[in-house]
């Protein structure tokens, strides 16, 4: 929850799930600027773009080359905002058969909704190096549409307490521009905690027909696993409640006591064996026995 404070507006209201909750517009001017390190890259060069925030923000940079998008060039492509409200993504620029343009956007969320930013870079083979042009700069622009919130809250059935913790992942989509469409998982330890029968937590703002999903990572005491809650952002904030049924009881079923058989005897374990010449005595003892029984009463 802490890493969601940090997400703060510049007029001091809370962050990207600490947010406004409702609706608000777009700002006029940008909060955010970003460069491109290399404005023509050569393959085996090391890329960089960085991008600073007026306040701190969550940042996702897709990079495009021959027709395939990739995670900022790296795995690192999406994260928070550092201390000095810049986010930096780096990694070598991998193989091209012939000049390509690679093209950058970014897609910042904060408390005052999502800013979209957007550059191109050149890289070429080994075989043709380029020039070395200054940085590039990354144009933005805000999406020009109201953008809504709303809150998410938590029931839980009795037996089950504390607090569940969620994942979210975000499918961003400006319904005016095909081109601005994204989806991406928030990075580790930024998470939603939500309490068992606790008070709502705010969304952040998206433009409508966006979606958030929220995965339960770790769960309620008790509780059993919540199924993903994919929450669409309307034209009007909501309230969606995650609920955690308590955990089936399992219970082991006592097993049957099994007679264990003796190869040598055939008999089970539990009956001593008794050997057939014995058998054979005790039949003639009795056979004797009834004999004599017999001659007393004639």
């Amino acid at each position: 929850m802490k890493v969601f404070k940090r997400l703060l507006a510049a007029s001091g209201a809370a962050g990207i799930l600490i947010g406004l909750g409702g609706a608000t517009h777009v700002f006029a001017t940008s909060p955010y600027t970003g460069e491109i390190l290399l404005g023509c890259a050569i393959v085996g060069d090391s890329q960089k773009i960085s991008v600073t925030a007026s306040s701190d923000a969550l940042i996702h940079i897709e990079v495009t080359i021959d027709g395939s998008k990739v995670n900022g060039g790296t795995q690192n492509g999406t994260g928070l905002t550092d201390a000095n409200h810049t986010f930096n993504d780096q990694w070598t620029v991998a193989a091209v058969s012939a000049n390509t343009m690679a093209v950058v956007r970014v897609w910042a969320l904060a408390a005052t909704g999502v800013t979209t930013g957007y550059g191109t870079f050149d890289i070429h083979p080994a075989t043709a190096p380029c020039a070395t042009p200054p940085p590039s700069s990354l144009a933005w622009s805000v999406v020009d549409t109201q953008q809504v919130g709303g809150t998410v809250k938590k029931t839980c059935d009795a037996g089950v307490s504390g607090t569940a913790v969620f994942t979210p992942t975000f499918h961003i989509k400006v319904s005016y521009d095909s081109h601005l469409e994204t989806t991406f998982t928030a990075p580790a330890g930024l998470t939603l905690p939500l309490d068992c029968n606790g008070e709502s937590q705010q969304l952040p703002l998206l433009p409508p027909t966006s979606t958030i999903t929220l995965h339960e990572s770790t769960l309620a005491t008790g509780a059993a696993a919540a199924a993903d809650t994919t929450i669409t952002i309307g034209t009007a904030a909501g309230t969606t409640t995650i609920n955690n049924a308590k955990a089936a009881v399992v219970t082991t079923p006592t097993p049957t006591p099994t007679a264990i058989v003796l190869p040598a005897t055939g008999q089970p374990a539990s009956t001593p064996g008794i050997p057939w010449p014995a058998l054979a005595l005790f039949g003639l003892i009795a056979i004797a026995g009834a004999g004599l029984v017999l001659r007393r009463r004639s």
